[in-house]
């Protein structure tokens, strides 16, 4: 501190999973992956489509 001024922001802590609700969130992502398909053509995803229209309604595509 200098003064009366603050320099940094302390950083708070990552929250850190333990026991159950640990396992519990490790078997939803590792289903989520597995069940996850991929994109054949990212350009046709809805949320692809959806972005484009947004940039050429704004003038910026």
């Amino acid at each position: 501190m200098i003064g009366d001024k603050i320099m940094a922001t302390a950083i708070k802590a990552i929250p850190t999973l333990h026991g159950k609700e640990a396992k519990e969130f490790l078997r939803h992502a590792e289903e989520a992956e597995r069940n996850f398909k991929g994109f054949k053509n990212i350009e046709e995803h809805p949320f692809c489509v959806m972005a484009r229209s947004i940039l050429e309604k704004a003038g910026m595509r």
